[in-house]
């Protein structure tokens, strides 16, 4: 809260403003108070406006002359409010209060396109299901139908020395292609699908 006192009792001082800028704001003819009138009907140490959060209050200190609010004597504490007139021994101040406007409320960000497009490629290979009913597992947890991964077989056994001749050169060529497209597409597979593919290894043989 902004809190400011605003002269209003006739004289030189009229229409003055004095902003409250401390939590506790001290009107007295003591040398440590913060505002200090030359007038012998206020006390050493007469009241006190605090500020807490979007409150204020003015705090009498048992002065001589009193403290009032809209012309009602303030005793002890006394909560105050835009607009609201306080008497200080002779002079009249007029309470100026602003609140402080709550902080704008936050609104979530825009989900990227990024986003948008690795929840739908899980969407998908969620959706593919096995040759089965949708849902069949085994005892282990393990779709019971067919993968939907394509392998590509590669020839396993060494052609007889005679035939290694007769091979197309760019045989090598071709094997050294197909292996690196294979550890492409094995790079590429997502964590969900070879979770399946270890829990699948791993089950008992029959």
């Amino acid at each position: 809260m902004k809190l400011s006192l605003v002269v209003i009792t006739a004289g030189k001082m009229q229409g003055k403003s004095i902003s409250v800028a401390v939590p506790e704001f001290i009107i007295g003819r003591d040398p440590e108070c913060h505002l200090r009138p030359a007038s012998p009907l206020i006390s050493k140490k007469h009241c006190a406006f605090i500020v807490q959060g979007n409150q204020a209050r003015v705090r009498d200190f048992g002065s001589t002359n009193g403290t009032l609010v809209n012309n009602e004597p303030v005793t002890g504490e006394r909560q105050i409010v835009n607009g609201d007139v306080v008497k200080v021994g002779p002079i009249e101040f007029r309470i100026e209060a602003e609140v402080a406007a709550p902080p704008p409320r936050r609104t979530p960000s825009p989900r990227s396109p990024q986003s948008d497009a690795d929840d739908a490629a899980a969407a998908l290979f969620l959706s593919l299901g096995d040759d089965g009913p949708a849902g069949t597992v085994d005892s282990q947890g393990v779709p019971t139908g067919s993968t939907i991964m394509e392998t590509i077989n590669l020839p396993t056994e060494t052609p007889p020395p005679g035939e290694m001749a007769a091979q197309n050169p760019g045989d090598e060529k071709v094997k050294k292609d197909l292996m690196a497209s294979v550890k492409a597409q094995a790079a590429n597979t997502s964590i969900a699908a070879k979770a399946i593919l270890e829990k699948y290894m791993r089950r008992p043989r029959g």
